[in-house]
């Protein structure tokens, strides 16, 4: 075996080919974390849209010239249109419960309330003026018309 192999190829070290067979690759796998990424992250609310987004231009642009799709960025298609439809849907359903609903924005108000005086030892009246509780019943007439 020759240790000594030398090459003019910038690709090739110690003689093993480094060169990237296919260019698309990287932005493919890239799309497929991200489709992953924005999958499990549905709750946050913010991060699903961001690497759903960034998961569904890395697959297109994973593409290049080429006429087909990879696998990784077909992952990374379907997960970032799932779990955007998926954290659009508990948005709207989240909404309209609200709008069903409007007495549980005053017992969110009050919990609210009695966590900042747990914390600071003063009711959010003292802190900011009115409390959540009547900040919340003002919605709820919002609501209600």
């Amino acid at each position: 075996m020759d240790f000594n192999f030398q090459s003019n190829d910038p690709n090739r070290y110690n003689g093993v080919d480094y060169s990237c067979r296919n260019p698309g690759m990287a932005m493919a796998t890239a799309s497929l974390l991200l489709g992953l990424a924005s999958f499990f992250t549905i709750m946050t609310v913010i991060l699903p849209f961001i690497c759903g987004g960034l998961a569904i231009l890395f697959a297109l642009l994973s593409k290049g010239y080429g006429k087909k799709l990879l696998t990784q960025a077909k992952i990374g298609i379907i997960c970032g249109i799932g779990s955007l439809v998926m954290t659009v849907g508990i948005l709207i359903s989240s909404i309209a419960l609200l709008l069903q609903n409007p007495d549980l924005l005053i017992g969110i108000g009050q919990q609210y309330d009695e966590l900042i005086e747990d914390t600071y030892g003063e009711s959010t009246e003292d802190i900011y003026g009115t409390s959540f509780e009547d900040m919340m019943k003002e919605y709820t007439v919002l609501f209600q018309q």
